[in-house]
Parts: C-alpha cells; structure tokens; sequence
C-alpha cells in the first residue's frame, strides 16, 4: 500500500491501493442498510454534484461491517453503477476507525521522504511486529513541531488485510477500482470544513455521525482532529421508536384525534440515545481537559429522524445543525435538489470520500 498525502485544512491520511492519483473518484459508503455513492467535480469552483446514488441493502446481507451476502452486495453495487451512468469506476471506501491501528511518534524533521518512509517500517515492525506482514500500513509526516523544529509528528496507520481484503474483492468484482481505503473519522472531518459558516470561524467544532449500528464522535480544534471516537450505538432501535411515534402521530392527525404530547416522542429520545450522548461527551471533555466545544454538526443515518438536532441542543446545551455539504455546491442536471438536501446528512461519509481527489 502506498503512500498518498492530503493537504487538507486538517492533518489527514488514507490508505492508498495505487500510487498513481486519479480526478475522477466516486465516494462509496457501503452501510449496514443503505449503499450510498457520489461524485464531485472540485475542479469548478463551487464545487458541483455530478452524480448521486443511493440504493437499499437487502436486510442480514451486511451485519456489523461483515459481508453475509456477497451476491446480493455485488448486485446492488452493480445497481449503483447504472443508476450513476457515469465511466468512473475508481472508488474511494473508508473503514472504522475501531479497526484501525493508529500510531503517532516523533522523528527527527530533518529526514528525507525515503528515510521516513524506511523509519515508518521499522516502528511498525516494533509497535505491531506480529502483524507486520499481514497489514496495509501507510504514513503521514506533519513537519517540523510548534516549540521543537528539530522534531515532526510521523503519524502511521495500518489495518489487517484481512479486515478490508473481502470488500476489495468483492468491488473488483462488481467492476469497480478501488483507489482509495480511508478511515471514516478521516474522510468525515474532510467534509466537515463544507458545514460551516466561514464568516464566523469556530476554535473548537465536534462532528457526531450517528449510525444504524455505530456512533462517531470527531472534535476539530483549530482546523485540526484532535479526537475520534467510534462506538457501538443501536441506532436502528432509536429509528424504529421515533418512527412508531410519527406514525402514530399521523394516524392520530388523519382520525382527528387529539395529537400525542411531544413529550412521549422526546422521551423516547432521552430512553434510547440521551445516556449515550453524555457518555461520549463526557469521554472527550476527561481526556481533553479545558476545551469547550461551540458547535455540534449532526450526520449520520440517525439525523433524519425530525428534531433530533433540536434535541441534542437542548439536552447538552451546545449549538447543534444538520450537516448538509451541498450548501454552497451546485448540481448538475440529473440532481434533484430536495432529495440531495433531504439525504445530505447521511451523506457526509460519501462527501469526504468523494473529496479525497482533492488532495
């Protein structure tokens, strides 16, 4: 696995499956329930949406990351292709951070990219040395430390191959070219600078991407990541109560009825998701003591569910959006307007991936 470096606003990396760099990219977020992809034109500025697809996944096909049906995985993908109607076939994937393995070391910042690349190796063999020769390992090289010149953060990643190898084949399968392997913390918080008001810049800025089957805590601090956090969250359970209630609620609406209070709905809220919103939060103000956030951008399948953003606001007291990436993005003809905005907050996985042609 190759080396590929970003540029970004944030200290980034991801695996690379080629060395050669390619423009045209589709972001491709394989869920639990839901295969999304997009592609982005970043040569035009804005940004524009060329084309999007999002296509159901048969249920028990996929269980927790786990491939179960690889027929009906290659099917689907090869659904999206045609919905897309696009001769890009090279993808960009991303991983858990949970799998992941994450390494940050100081090296002298006088070492040329070969001699980095070679210490890069050598701590692997002596931080995983039973592992080494059954991961994918790439490496990012920060530059000189604010305070100490003489040293640079060497920030190395790697991942089983066993972990990521079934998915690769399975694309290749499906006729796709994956290019790209990130680590989803990494291509969410690309994304995240497409969610906020530039005319108002924020010192400290969480991302919470909440999930069928995980949540994603990232906090941004000065246009760098200074926290990932994954956690198993049943989110599918917060979706199916919120849901019962809304239909309920219309049933209600259509016999005339008196209308539930909205304080059932929020209590179903507090039962399945308020104790864990404190746990997490609380998880990153103990290990980064004198912080305060001023901002929750909220994403992930979960978002969908009406006033959850409101919710999150007033239950931690901190000013909470929906994610949405295409703000200030235009869309080509075959885009429809109110579906991408409707979907923009599951879309942030797709959108960092998508942008990491960018780098």
């Amino acid at each position: 696995m190759f080396l590929r470096r970003l540029k970004n606003w944030t200290s980034q990396f991801i695996y690379s499956l080629q060395k050669k760099q390619t423009r045209d990219l589709i972001g491709l977020d394989i869920g639990t329930d839901f295969l999304r992809a997009l592609k982005i034109n970043s040569t035009t500025t804005p940004f524009k949406v060329e084309n999007l697809s999002i296509i159901a996944i048969p249920p028990g096909a996929i269980i927790n990351s786990e491939i179960k049906d690889y027929t009906a995985i290659e099917t689907v993908l090869k659904k999206m292709l045609a919905q897309l109607n696009t001769t890009t076939h090279a993808v960009a994937i991303a991983i858990p951070r949970s799998i992941a393995i994450i390494k940050n070391i100081n090296i002298d910042s006088r070492l040329k990219t070969d001699e980095i690349e070679s210490r890069a190796w050598i701590e692997a063999n002596q931080h995983f040395p039973d592992l080494i020769g059954n991961i994918y390992l790439d490496f990012m090289a920060s530059g000189p430390l604010p305070g100490n010149p003489a040293k640079q953060e060497l920030t190395l990643v790697a991942c089983r191959k066993d972990q990521i190898n079934s998915y690769l084949h399975l694309l290749q399968k499906a006729g796709l070219n994956t290019k790209i392997v990130d680590v989803n913390c990494y291509a969410l918080a690309r994304a995240l600078p497409l969610t906020i008001n530039q005319a108002t810049p924020l010192e400290t800025v969480a991302l919470l991407n909440l999930n069928i089957n995980l949540s994603s805590l990232m906090i941004i601090h000065n246009n760098k990541l200074i926290h990932a956090h994954d956690q198993s969250y049943d989110g599918q359970r917060l979706l199916s109560q919120t849901q019962k209630y809304r239909l309920k609620k219309l049933i209600d609406e259509h016999e005339n009825h008196q209308l539930l209070d909205d304080i059932e709905y929020n209590a179903a809220l507090k039962e399945h998701l308020l104790s864990h919103l404190r746990h997490i939060f609380n998880f990153f103000y103990t290990s980064h003591p004198g912080f305060t956030i001023q901002k929750i951008i909220l994403s992930g399948d979960c978002a969908v569910i009406p006033d959850l953003f409101l919710f999150i606001q007033r239950e931690i007291n901190i000013e909470t959006t929906l994610a949405n990436p295409f703000a200030h993005m235009t869309l080509a003809d075959n885009i429809n307007a109110d579906e991408i905005k409707k979907h923009a907050p599951t879309l942030m996985l797709c959108c960092g991936l998508a942008l990491s042609k960018t780098a």
